[in-house]
């Protein structure tokens, strides 16, 4: 048997040197790799053996995150591998370990490199309120915020901290100073971060998805607070369209108040959406779908009277603002040729 580290070292910087995004190793299972958003084999690879996973994961486990991992049975962490950075999620599956690698890049991409329109920019300009990211898993979101946090860091002199589980893009203070939180490191607690954020002199939070709905019951109430006084929230959430990520926030805050001052408070606090969905190229590669929802006049009235099934109208007769669909983003994309229909 091949030496383990030796083993995940050549797989992993062969998947990066494939441009691929994710390694899954499964017992019975060639590695598996995604490019392009492409599920395929790697190439020459024997089927997986559980000795050789639990042999990798000794390689990288501490003890804290070995006890974690018999007691929740899941624990997902970033580890510098090969020279790379990788989000890495160790769990069970059929009473077996299993492991998935996924790529962080060493460089915040840009605006401009992640095509992002200008409107998105605009979003930074203001001093306070809630900025919401959403998309399924793997599109892309926590790349676009990280391009959104690292564009206030290097055009704004402003406080910012990130509550992050766990931590994925480094960032290094430019014009304003960045200071980056782990949940069970630096932290116990989302709530306790956001706690530190409500007493403390700070401009900017950034919070990367909160995946667990009791934790995020806990936190909407203190992400408004922080919204509605001198700080502009950049908030992650999994969901594919502008209608479910503002049905997830109020659900978040049903325990917390009664439905209409959620709704008002949310309309008043709401800068917009950005949702997005990475589309396979043609010819190689992944373009970037969105869907922004501006917080106009007419959006607001929506959001306070409980009509978020009416938004989509807004979005369709506000397009000279900046607002776009998803549908009609797709659309742009097949029409200038750069994706098939087939690929959506």
């Amino acid at each position: 048997m091949e030496v383990p580290s030796i083993f995940l070292n050549r797989i992993l910087s062969e998947m990066v040197q494939k441009n691929g995004s994710d390694l899954h190793l499964a017992v019975g299972s060639p590695p598996m790799i995604r490019i392009s958003g492409q599920f395929i084999p790697l190439t020459g690879q024997e089927m997986v053996a559980s000795e050789m996973i639990n042999k990798i994961i000794e390689t990288f486990l501490g003890p804290d995150e070995v006890v974690k991992l018999k007691e929740t049975k899941g624990v997902i962490l970033v580890k510098n591998i090969s020279n790379f950075r990788f989000r890495v999620n160790v769990f069970y599956q059929k009473g077996l370990l299993a492991l998935s690698f996924h790529y962080i890049p060493g460089v915040i991409k840009s605006f401009n490199d992640l095509g992002l329109a200008e409107v998105c920019r605009n979003f930074l300009q203001a001093a306070s309120g809630l900025l919401i990211i959403a998309g399924a898993y793997n599109s892309g979101k926590t790349t676009t915020a990280a391009a959104l946090v690292e564009e206030l860091n290097k055009t704004k002199a402003l406080n910012i901290i990130t509550i992050e589980d766990p931590i994925e893009y480094l960032f290094i203070s430019k014009t304003s100073l960045v200071m980056q939180r782990q949940i069970g490191i630096d932290v116990n607690t989302v709530a306790n971060a956001l706690d530190y954020c409500l007493s403390e002199d700070v401009d900017a939070v950034y919070i990367n998805e909160i995946k667990d709905d009791q934790v995020l019951s806990l936190a909407m109430p203190k992400i408004f607070e922080l919204a509605s006084g001198n700080c502009l929230v950049v908030l992650e959430i999994n969901a594919d369209s502008s209608n479910r990520v503002l049905e997830k926030v109020l659900a978040g805050m049903g325990l917390n108040m009664p439905v209409e001052a959620a709704r008002y408070n949310l309309a008043d606090i709401l800068i917009g959406i950005l949702v997005q969905k990475l589309v396979k190229r043609r010819g190689g590669g992944l373009v970037l779908a969105n869907e922004i929802l501006l917080n106009n006049a007419a959006a607001k009235s929506l959001i306070r009277e409980g009509k978020i099934y009416q938004l989509e109208s807004v979005i369709q007769t506000s397009r000279k603002e900046g607002m776009i669909s998803m549908d009609k983003s797709l659309n742009n994309l097949i029409e200038s040729g750069e994706v098939r229909r087939e690929d959506i």
